[in-house]
């Protein structure tokens, strides 16, 4: 007999504490009611509830319709009535303010979105030196087990541009923006669509929009190294400020290449090349060729340095084909 009390003596205390803790009723404005010890480690912004069966629970205040002690009737969580006609504005909108950078601060991309921002000085050659100030960005989404994958670049330029006779001044900016959509569809294979735009008031195109589709094959040997080739065809639309024959609406066919090695973990070098003509004038035909090594020092900031060339073959009256640039960037990661 004396051994089944001293059996029951820890499960008699337990419950002797728990009936010591103050149990209430939380009430959420999503209909559900959770019982527990409200902890003083609670705030404005969060309600922190010690459940007897799901544990320790954080739920934001701002969802919390009213608190009441088990077994006795609702309370408004938030305020009595006398107290509503009391002025709370300013006490209110901190609360606000709080869970609104409290909200901000907790948002995550899903981690199969990547992307950068780019800042740095162009130093160029080519048909002509100039200096440039230039942001870049890319964001990629490429959902695992998805057949799909998205990239978006854009990238301004500031560009102050050298005189024949010496004098620098401050030319036309540059713009350039590029959408493109793959999916897998067998193997390593997938189809392409991309969407293109960009403006050179120094080469003297005014804009430039492209639209295309293609299939091209992923090579992907280890995860350090990919390796992709494709090839499309579609059409685009020129406007330009002087008499060129590649104005107006024209087809084009093109062929694009990409390469990324990861030699080291926080080191990758990069490298693109697309090529676009005209297949009724083999005359008219422009290029893209860059490489990049970059060194990420963390997982937020890294340095870049990169070598571009774009090579416009027919435009008209203009004198400027060939636009080399030399880059040095700080690279933002997100």
């Amino acid at each position: 007999m004396r051994k089944s009390q001293f059996t029951l003596l820890p499960l008699f205390v337990f419950a002797l504490a728990s009936a010591n803790a103050t149990l209430s009723v939380v009430a959420l404005d999503s209909g559900e009611q959770l019982i527990g010890e409200i902890l003083t480690q609670s705030s404005t912004i969060t309600v922190i509830i010690r459940s007897p069966l799901l544990g320790e629970l954080k739920v934001p205040r701002a969802r919390v319709i009213s608190i009441r002690a088990k077994d006795s009737k609702p309370s408004l969580a938030k305020s009595s009535s006398a107290e509503k006609s009391k002025p709370k504005k300013a006490e209110e909108s901190s609360i606000n303010e709080e869970s609104i950078i409290e909200t901000l601060l907790d948002l995550k991309a899903p981690n199969y979105w990547s992307g950068n921002m780019r800042m740095g000085i162009n130093l160029s050659q080519g048909d002509r030196k100039w200096q440039e100030t230039y942001l870049k960005g890319k964001l990629e989404i490429d959902p695992k087990q998805n057949p799909n994958f998205y990239r978006f670049t854009g990238a301004y330029t500031y560009r102050q541009t050298e005189r024949a006779n010496g004098d620098e001044y401050k030319s036309t900016d540059k713009y350039n923006a590029e959408f493109i959509y793959r999916r897998s569809f067998f193997e390593n294979w997938f189809t392409q669509n991309a969407l293109g735009y960009r403006a050179d008031r120094v080469k003297g195109i005014d804009r430039e929009v492209q639209v295309s589709a293609g299939i091209g094959y992923e090579y992907k040997p280890s995860n350090r190294f990919k390796f992709i080739l494709g090839g499309g065809a579609g059409v685009e639309e020129l406007e330009a400020n002087f008499a060129d024959t590649r104005a107006a609406l024209s087809p084009f066919a093109n062929i694009f290449q990409e390469a990324t090695w990861r030699p080291l973990n926080r080191t990758s070098v990069v490298q693109k090349f697309s090529y676009y003509w005209n297949p009724k004038d083999s005359n008219q035909f422009n290029y893209v060729f860059t490489t990049a090594v970059r060194v990420r020092f963390t997982d937020l900031l890294g340095f870049e340095f990169s070598y571009n060339k774009s090579f416009d073959n027919d435009l008209g009256e203009s004198g400027v084909k060939d636009d080399t640039q030399w880059r040095n960037a700080l690279v933002f990661y997100f």
